[in-house]
């Protein structure tokens, strides 16, 4: 009877303790996704420090997002094993080291990448492990409440971060971006007081299977820069080797099964066409502002605001209209918009900033609308038991996805040939080529619209 008082004694202490900590898990959340979002949209001014391409200053934006989708995975494996107090210390550390590595190597474009990969591996623990954290030790009737915050503080980050990333760019330098990251370290010491301390148990990484994963996307993104023939037969032989080691190997991160789920796999598919567009229109926004209007970083960020305000509303409400309209109806509308959005800006290329505005105001929302329902529909193919695993490839699909969506846009954006006037739209060879390149977008939407409706939609109907 003593023993089962003090246990409910302890857990009660334990779940005490767990809430006094989720203010700075959530709050080390949040600056780990600011800090990243700052990074994405200052790619315009590194290019002219550096005296560099399009396609080269893109590596530092995709190089780090391929980090964050595989370090999510090797966090949500380790979490299983290691201690997560240990892994946030771990995560916070990564960050400061790579950053006071950014900022005093910050004359090396090179320098500046591995400093971005570290301090990415680091940014990559706090989304991952706050989910983790949040439904380890939070009571079940009060993890909906916490999980919702996080919801929030994403979309909340995304602002946050561009203005962050536009003001510090513009006023004092990029590179104090760096030394901004370095804030994460107060919260250190509240993370080692709170999270409690648990024994490590054997861990088992799927090393082999996630370098195989970065194998795949590494050399996807070097044939899509270089279009270089040898890095296709890289990734041809990198895929082939991953799926005969998943065949075999019974521990590896995901099984040969997933990829049996036709469904599954189409959907994962139509994820990874149409999120690769994501990231492609924001990494434009700002080369096109600049170019086109004159724009300073710190004015294409205030630009970016309605567009992110929309998202966050639109996405509290995507999970209520979705249960009224389907999730195959919300996924359709959402792509259409995507594809006027795009239209819009390429049509009206020249005309007005405003256009611009609520462009990217109906592409934000429209992402944040189709969210939830292709999600939910990914989700829907998997027996509950595997929903984790799945959830963890999926995000880190999205992660790959939108790194190719980099890549490929800036390829576009230093290819001669995207200067042509294909469509008699304007003589202006600038105002062509982001033109071509926002039409070209459409078509990849389109084409993830058409693969969603042959594979999945037209089933669902039937």
């Amino acid at each position: 009877m003593s023993t089962t008082t003090a246990d409910v004694s302890m857990k009660k202490t334990q779940e005490y303790s767990a809430k006094k900590a989720v203010p700075v898990t959530l709050l080390l959340f949040v600056l780990c996704l600011v800090i990243d979002n700052s990074f994405k949209i200052v790619s315009i001014d590194m290019a002219k420090d550096f005296h560099i391409s399009a396609t080269t200053v893109s590596w530092q934006a995709t190089l780090a997002g391929l980090v964050i989708g595989i370090g999510a995975v090797v966090y949500a494996t380790l979490a299983d094993s290691v201690s997560i107090r240990k892994l946030f210390s771990v995560g916070i550390i990564l960050i400061c080291v790579g950053s006071v590595m950014g900022y005093i190597f910050q004359h090396s474009f090179l320098l500046v990448v591995i400093s971005r990969m570290i301090q990415t591996a680091g940014l990559a623990s706090a989304e991952t492990l706050y989910v983790i954290f949040v439904t380890k030790y939070l009571p079940a009737n009060e993890q909906k409440k916490f999980l919702g915050l996080s919801t929030s503080s994403f979309a909340l980050s995304q602002l946050i971060g561009a203005l962050t990333g536009g003001y510090v760019s513009t006023y004092f330098h990029w590179t104090t971006l760096f030394l901004l990251s370095l804030v994460t370290i107060f919260t250190l010491p509240f993370i080692l007081k709170y999270l409690p301390k648990e024994e490590t148990k054997n861990s088992n990484v799927d090393v082999l299977g996630l370098f195989l994963v970065g194998t795949i996307s590494a050399s996807l993104l070097l044939y899509i820069t270089d279009f270089n023939w040898m890095f296709l037969i890289l990734f041809i032989i990198a895929i082939a080797l991953f799926l005969a080691y998943i065949s075999k190997n019974s521990k590896a991160f995901i099984r040969i099964s997933f990829f049996k789920n036709k469904q599954f796999i189409s959907l994962l598919g139509v994820a990874f066409v149409i999120y690769s567009v994501q990231l492609a229109y924001i990494f434009l926004f700002p080369f096109l502002l600049e170019k086109m209007y004159g724009l300073k970083l710190d004015t294409v960020s205030l630009l970016l605001i309605p567009g992110y305000i929309a998202a966050t509303i639109v996405g509290a409400l995507s999970g209520k209209i979705a249960k009224v309209l389907g999730s195959k109806q919300c996924i359709t509308i959402a792509m259409s918009s995507i594809m006027i959005s795009l239209l819009l800006g390429g049509f009206f290329i020249r005309t007005s900033v405003v256009v611009f505005v609520i462009s990217m105001i109906l592409f934000s929302s429209s992402f944040a609308f189709m969210y939830a329902p292709l999600l939910d529909a990914c989700i829907c193919t998997i027996e509950k038991g595997k929903t984790g695993t799945a959830i963890g490839f999926y995000n880190l699909t999205l992660s790959i996805a939108m790194s190719i969506g980099i890549a490929y846009t800036a390829a576009m954006m230093d290819n001669s040939a995207m200067r042509n006037n294909f469509l008699g739209i304007t003589n202006n060879l600038d105002a062509s080529m982001f033109s071509n390149i926002l039409f070209i977008l459409v078509l990849f939407t389109l084409f993830s619209l058409s693969l969603y409706w042959v594979l999945v939609g037209r089933k669902s109907t039937k």
